[in-house]
């Protein structure tokens, strides 16, 4: 038995919310219907914001790798997400199988949504939501963000449909019987209500609803907006959880709450950031009901980006084959991102004093980060801050945000990319050309998180490159820190020494970047970003041996993170909600 197993069988949720909520005779129906759900012939329903159309971030990938995972290990599954019908990436409605039409009680109306079927390239099968008068978001900026919304109560207002909406669906497409409703994030949350609704109406006949969280986010959640899908209402109904979301619906779940890795878990209950600001409000609930952590599986290909031979050869101490191979990419990156011309594209990077990009020294480094342009998590301002630290000419820095409107955080991207043409790329949009030779090419991808609850290190190890990261989160379980040991390191890690009384909400509660260099705190960050970029660009330069071995770490790391294994974690959670107890 694992430490997760160990965890999870000692598990008994608190009974205080359920004895409010419910009486003795229906608290004793949902007991029998929940323990009726088997692992035989178990159906689990993966209820998610996002989809094939509308993503936001890495939630939709956790949504697409997971699921045939599960069906791998045994289990049946099916996704069921918002139809965002006014956002560019959807489809039309012709491209896509209509299955039939739902009416779904709400805000005292009967309301009709219809149905619609997709398969994606990985065998999932996906049932969309419709409703004419739910999921109109306009998608911000982009037009493409389905969680930006006119006003947020209205995305609240989705969540609570949507959750109301999951029972029906499942008796719709008679999956009424041994299933376990799998729901992401605070928008999918009050399906720990509607399910167990469901089953004392009949609409369900045996379900459980486990929970994971995807990050610290939560949203208010009072008695005016619990009318649109129950009338248990009431302080009484809710002793333990009266102001948000995630207060009232996770003590409510079947099981713990679960979160994408081992080190968030452990961070959501005693990192400062998370205990002092984002989920002060949270730490009874967590400590009350408990929380996991379990891997996210690895996204993408599990193919070695060097050879069998250059991966030994540097495990050897010798490096020439791999470190030449990494060349290899690192050119076809400098051709691709020569050719690559934009009139999106801020600043630009050259091969030293205005020569072409291809010219650029091999002994120079080059830095990517990639990723949303999270101001409260991501930590691009942190790099913008490091960079200017650098002499112009001694490394090149290759920025990715995903930009879905225009901020402070934003305009100090494109301030620096112009202050350091030559020296400074940034692409605040998707790149169409050029990225998978740029994360193949780079010398260190970068992730100076504030935090992160998995993390993306295994893609930049997938594409050939080691990472230099903030020690934060999942990321404290996807890198090896070349300070632990060399010979299994597949980066570096940074830490700043926290000081007493740290500054975290003013940081993240900052107008913008300017006003965030004033705390002690962030300048600390950024100094020991500094420092770990200058290890690595040293690493480069000087020690292609400890360079090598770095690079021939990666795939290995990068595979444990298996399917199978992420699999078995959440199949230890869905043994846990059904179990007795």
């Amino acid at each position: 038995m694992n430490a997760l197993e160990e965890t999870l069988d000692g598990w008994k949720p608190d009974p205080r919310a359920l004895e409010a909520l419910f009486t003795k005779e229906e608290r004793a129906s949902l007991e029998e219907a929940r323990t009726a759900v088997s692992t035989k012939d178990r159906t689990v329903a993966y209820v998610v914001y996002e989809n094939p159309f509308a993503r936001a971030g890495g939630i939709f990938a956790v949504a697409t790798h997971l699921p045939p995972a599960l069906r791998k290990a045994g289990d049946q599954t099916i996704l069921i997400s918002p139809f965002h019908r006014n956002l560019s990436s959807t489809p039309s409605y012709q491209d896509l199988a209509f299955v039939g039409e739902i009416v779904v009680p709400f805000s005292g109306s009967e309301v009709k949504a219809e149905l619609f079927e997709y398969f994606d390239p990985l065998g999932n099968r996906w049932i969309l939501v419709q409703s004419w008068s739910i999921f109109d978001a306009p998608g911000g900026a982009t037009n493409t963000n389905p969680y930006s919304h006119v006003h947020p109560d209205l995305l609240l207002r989705d969540g609570l449909f949507f959750a109301q909406a999951v029972p029906q669906v499942l008796a719709h497409l008679d999956l009424q019987e041994n299933v376990v409703v799998h729901a992401q994030d605070w928008q999918t949350a009050a399906c720990a209500l509607t399910v167990k609704e469901a089953l004392l109406d009949g609409t369900l006949k045996s379900a459980a609803c486990v929970l994971t969280s995807h990050n610290p986010y939560d949203y208010p959640l009072h008695d005016h907006h619990l009318t649109w899908i129950t009338d248990r209402l009431g302080p009484v109904r809710w002793p333990l959880g009266w102001g948000t979301v995630y207060e009232r619906m996770i003590p409510i779940t079947d099981a713990p709450l679960s979160t994408v890795s081992p080190g968030f878990a452990r961070e959501l209950t005693e990192d400062p950031l998370q205990t002092g600001h984002f989920a002060r409000h949270l730490q009874s609930v967590y400590r009350a009901h408990g929380v996991v952590g379990v891997n996210n599986p690895l996204f993408g290909e599990a193919k070695s980006p060097f050879s069998k031979g250059a991966t030994l050869e540097s495990s050897a101490g010798v490096p020439d084959l791999i470190v030449r191979q990494k060349l290899e990419r690192r050119h076809r990156m400098l051709d691709a991102l020569e050719s690559y011309k934009d009139p999106r594209i801020e600043g630009g990077l050259d091969g030293g004093r205005g020569k072409p990009l291809r010219d650029l020294p091999d002994e120079t480094p080059v830095f990517m980060m990639f990723g949303r342009l999270d101001a409260g998590q991501k930590g691009f301002d942190l790099l913008a801050r490091a960079i200017e630290g650098f002499a112009r000419g001694s490394a090149k820095f290759i920025l990715t945000p995903i930009v879905s409107e225009t901020t402070p955080y934003s305009e100090d991207l494109v301030s620096l990319a112009h202050r350091r043409a030559g020296d400074v790329a940034v692409y605040p949009f998707r790149m169409e050309r050029g990225y998978m030779e740029a994360m193949g090419g780079a010398t260190f991808a970068v992730m100076p998180s504030l935090y992160e609850p998995f993390g993306a290190a295994t893609e930049a190890y997938l594409a050939g490159t080691p990472v230099i990261a903030r020690r934060s989160g999942g990321l404290t379980d996807q890198v090896n820190d070349y300070a632990d040991g060399p010979e299994e390191a597949t980066g570096l890690m940074f830490r700043e020494k926290l000081p007493l009384g740290s500054s975290w909400g003013t940081i993240v509660n900052a107008s913008g970047p300017e006003a965030r260099v004033e705390v002690p705190l962030y300048a600390m960050i950024a100094e020991a970003l500094f420092d770990s970029l200058q290890l690595g660009a040293k690493l480069w330069r000087e020690d292609r041996a400890a360079y090598g071995r770095l690079l021939g770490n990666l795939y290995a790391k990068a595979i444990s993170f298996t399917g199978k294994s992420a699999a078995e974690g959440y199949q230890a959670v869905y043994a846990a909600a059904s179990r007795g107890r």
